[in-house]
């Protein structure tokens, strides 16, 4: 028998039908928990199935001698002990480009959204504003999506995914990547390449796609913004990391720039979290969802199943995909 223990039921498991292999036994713990509760919850688990921000630090993985692989449902992994898992002869494995569909079209979603100024509007008709919303976009205009200069920035799975629904509304993309593709891959997206200056300088809608890596920390701040075009919508559907908080809210209350965000750090957020407390255009100017783009249904169900399939391999001897540690 398999034992797998995961942090909280993930939604495919029973929600959506997605059957349980036979000869595994999943033990759903309460989560969080501490770490001497979750190490005794790992005492003779072969799997540890967490989700993309959950943190799995060095004296949980050192205690859990018979684990074989530490399976993050989600992307995200950046919250595991990369190292302590490695050298204790742990896969960590993520679902790479199992959401990128569901995490394109919210990004797509925001960017309409922000051009639209679609809540802002919603909650002004719905309270007496019909007559005043009407007046604002007959005097000052709106624009569509493919007269705008999109900047895609991290052209991973979720970019090239984005890139596919952007060429459809006719938008013209430009992206940055540390990892530039061949010629062939840019004529077949229809993309130009440019460097992160180039793209604060051009671009109308910048949407960012990057891991949370030292690099990536806090480049949305108050010296890019500075670089970036006045109104600029800028997208994060990557995580909240990579936002300096305090720099982003004083860009939306100065009406600087526009902000669609699935994701903010830390999360929760507390009541005080400078993106929560902003002025009435700052308000204005931000649309926000609790990161959910990733999470749709579908997604979820795929989630489940590449889990399963990676949990079978490794137990059965076999390297297992998306391996992120190295092993």
């Amino acid at each position: 028998m398999t034992k797998v223990v995961a942090l909280r039921e993930p939604k495919g498991v029973q929600r959506f039908g997605v059957p349980i292999p036979e000869g595994m036994e999943i033990d759903f713990i309460q989560w969080p928990c501490s770490d001497e509760e979750l190490k005794a919850a790992l005492k003779d688990a072969d799997v540890l199935w967490c989700g993309p921000v959950d943190i799995i630090n060095k004296d949980v993985i050192d205690s859990a001698k018979n684990l074989k692989l530490i399976q993050s449902l989600g992307v995200g992994f950046d919250k595991i002990d990369l190292e302590a898992s490695k050298a204790n002869g742990v896969y960590v494995c993520n679902n790479r480009a199992v959401n990128a569909a569901s995490v394109a079209e919210h990004a797509v979603g925001l960017m309409l959204a922000c051009l639209k100024t679609t809540a802002v509007i919603d909650n002004k008709i719905k309270n007496g504003g019909y007559h005043e919303c009407f007046d604002h976009f007959k005097k000052n205009g709106h624009v569509e999506l493919g007269s705008r200069t999109v900047g895609l920035i991290g052209f991973g799975a979720i970019g090239k995914k984005a890139c596919d629904m952007l060429n459809a509304f006719g938008a013209k993309i430009m992206y940055y990547d540390v990892i530039r593709p061949d010629a062939e891959t840019e004529k077949l997206h229809n993309l130009t390449y440019g460097t992160l200056d180039e793209l604060y300088e051009k671009c109308d809608i910048l949407s960012y796609h990057v891991p949370v890596l030292d690099s990536t920390r806090g480049m949305v701040n108050k010296d890019t913004i500075a670089k970036m075009k006045e109104n600029v919508i800028i997208v994060n559907v990557a995580r909240g990391e990579i936002v300096n908080n305090e720099d982003l809210r004083d860009a939306l209350n100065a009406g600087r720039v526009y902000a669609g965000l699935d994701v903010i750090a830390p999360e929760p957020p507390s009541e005080d979290h400078p993106l929560l407390n902003l002025t009435e255009v700052g308000n204005e100017h931000l649309t926000i969802t609790p990161h959910i783009a990733g999470t749709t249904d579908d997604a979820f169900k795929r989630m489940v199943q590449w889990s399963y399939d990676n949990m079978i391999a490794v137990v059965n001897g076999e390297k297992p995909k998306n391996v992120v540690n190295g092993l």
